[in-house]
């Protein structure tokens, strides 16, 4: 493996300068590309493994992300060039555009059940064929009270069978279905919601609290995290490696009187990493989620 001693002429921090100004919507955007295109080269058995991808389409893959690097190499923010179109970025989205026949959700994070939703969870149920039977029997014809009786017996038992809460798939990670009644009051519906809403958050450390803010976004931007992964990455790719001091001088040219190497690998490093995580991208996608409704003026 080589180690490059000087960053690549390619390199040019003064690219990166706008996204001090970047939207939740923008940073989505140069998060969630890179990661699409770098897990061909980090995990190529995904494709074959997973997405049974033939072996042209994976070769048409690999150019289009060989492609993707080679241009982050002349203008690295995807966000301000001209002939990007957010088409991949509007499909993770969703299409605002609402069909004729489609229901509108009025909220980019808080949505009733959907009928799709629902049969989801019956269909990939490991019970799925337990239920049914369990279900139809519910609707049995009751020939005398004696058989009306025991039928609403049998309604209370498969009730307090089935009265756990629906245990989240893999497809509906990161969210919740409530059953919540309006009959209640505006404070004490408010109220108990708040005191769940603690509960589930507290229970797990894969969501951020709080909203992500401007002064995050340029905290991100100051610290150099994309110039940060964009150097590591291709360097990766390319079978190589960079020191930690060759990182901080390129990264931090006009900083003098502090250790930049261990600012590299205490700081920049961790920084860069809770940006690309999983948490991060949930909470951007649901901010960005809510500026397009607003700028749909369906919020």
């Amino acid at each position: 493996m080589e180690t490059w001693k000087k960053i690549p002429s390619w390199f040019k921090l003064d690219n990166y300068r706008d996204s001090f100004n970047f939207t939740a919507k923008e940073w989505l955007e140069e998060i969630s590309k890179r990661q699409n295109k770098a897990v061909i080269f980090m995990s190529p058995d995904y494709y074959s493994e997973i997405l049974l991808m033939s072996p042209d389409d994976f070769s048409e893959e690999m150019e289009a992300a060989i492609q993707f690097f080679d241009n982050i190499k002349k203008q690295p923010l995807i966000s301000c060039r001209y002939d990007v179109r957010y088409s991949e970025l509007e499909e993770i989205l969703g299409d605002f555009k609402i069909t004729e026949n489609e229901y509108k959700h009025k909220f980019a994070t808080v949505q009733e059940l959907s009928e799709y939703n629902a049969y989801m969870f019956f269909f990939n149920s490991d019970k799925r064929i337990e239920i049914e039977n369990d279900l139809s029997s519910l609707y049995s014809v009751h020939v005398d009270r004696e058989d009306w009786v025991n039928g609403i017996k049998r309604n209370f038992d498969i009730k307090r069978k089935y009265s756990q809460p629906i245990a989240n798939h893999d497809m509906f990670e990161g969210s919740k279905f409530l059953e919540i009644y309006l009959n209640s009051s505006d404070e004490q519906i408010l109220y108990e919601f708040k005191k769940w809403l603690v509960d589930t958050r507290n229970s797990s450390d894969k969501f951020i609290k709080r909203q992500l803010s401007t002064k995050d976004f340029q905290d991100w931007s100051e610290s150099q995290l994309l110039p940060y992964w964009d150097l590591t990455t291709i360097a990766a790719i390319e079978n190589a490696t960079i020191p930690y001091h060759v990182l901080g001088n390129a990264l931090f040219p006009d900083e003098y009187g502090v250790d930049l190497t261990e600012r590299i690998r205490k700081i920049t490093k961790k920084k860069c990493q809770y940006m690309f995580s999983g948490e991060v991208f949930g909470a951007l996608l649901a901010q960005a989620r809510s500026e397009e409704l607003s700028r749909n003026n369906l919020l």
